[in-house]
């Protein structure tokens, strides 16, 4: 989403992953100006901080223009300012808000990575125009966000979302990169299902996993099945708990396997509140990889 109209008020935006952060230029009204992405050679915070304030110098430098904020989507749990974890990038307890501030010296805010493209799809994508949404991206793991009445729900301790790291429990004792056993993301978040396909002899990731099964893989369509059950089945008890007008479904793996897009909308159907469905909508993400960026960017305008 890039136009030349007038810029209203200048925003730093960054979206960072586990090996990639992009830095954009937003304005006011949700465009971005201009953008760049990086590889992360290092993921020290304070290598992050040094290459993100860098390219930010360089962003205004090559517009003529000066930051007024910074808005940052990470996949972490946030306390704050302070990343208590973040999987991907191996950070623990990592006062990272703080240190960026200090680096780029305007007000700096954090966000988790779900919480800002959900912010994102329900300003300007596929939730705009609803009061409540509930927003699930499966990709490399698996993340929701709740915006109640036209205002974004953190938790007491800023952690609400996280349907990744519901428990499946019985005998799923997974490890999952939050430190904990038997999440739902150490089963069906991509960077995992990867290695549950290894274990059973198939290569590749979820679009693979499709593609063979389609094909009558017996093995494949077992696994295949089991994902689109656990999604199906969690989201479901999502919905009945949170009663959504709109469910926005997103991420690589959906959006890639409408496979398992259409289980999970069964699974919807078939396991959720009655009441709950009546008014229930189910879209696409329709913001792509800009979702995060634009959300972090409007948030941290506020």
């Amino acid at each position: 989403m890039t136009t030349g109209s007038e810029t209203k008020s200048l925003v730093l935006a960054v979206d960072l992953g586990g090996t990639h952060v992009r830095i954009a230029a937003v304005d006011s009204g949700g465009h971005i100006r201009k953008q760049c992405k990086l590889r992360l050679e290092n993921k020290a915070p304070e290598y992050v901080v040094q290459l993100v304030a860098l390219e930010a110098q360089k962003l205004a430098a090559d517009m003529g223009l000066a930051w007024e904020v910074c808005g940052v989507g990470i996949a972490a749990m946030l306390r704050g300012q302070t990343v208590a974890v973040a999987p991907n990038l191996q950070w623990q307890e990592e006062e990272f808000g703080q240190k960026l501030e200090r680096q780029l010296g305007i007000p700096t805010f954090l966000f988790n990575d779900l919480s800002a493209a959900a912010w994102g799809e329900f300003s300007l994508g596929a939730a705009r125009g609803f009061r409540d949404s509930l927003t699930v991206f499966v990709g490399s793991g698996v993340g929701s966000a709740l915006i109640h009445q036209r205002q974004l729900v953190q938790g007491a301790r800023g952690v609400a979302g996280e349907l990744g790291h519901v428990k499946l429990g019985g005998d799923y004792t997974a490890l999952c990169g939050c430190g904990q056993t038997g999440c739902l993301e150490a089963y069906v978040g991509g960077s995992n299902l990867k290695k549950r396909m290894a274990e059973q002899g198939l290569e590749g990731g979820a679009t693979e996993l499709e593609a063979v099964a389609q094909q009558g893989n017996l093995v494949a369509q077992k696994l295949h099945d089991f994902v689109c059950r656990q999604l199906g089945l969690a989201i479901a008890n999502a919905v009945t708990l949170l009663n959504p007008e709109v469910l926005v479904l997103g991420g690589g793996v959906l959006l890639h396997c409408p496979g398992i897009f259409q289980g999970i909308e069964e699974g919807v159907h078939q396991h959720a509140a009655a009441v709950a469905l009546e008014a229930l909508v189910i879209r696409k993400a329709s913001l792509g990889d800009d979702a995060g960026l634009l959300g972090a960017a409007l948030l941290a305008i506020g």
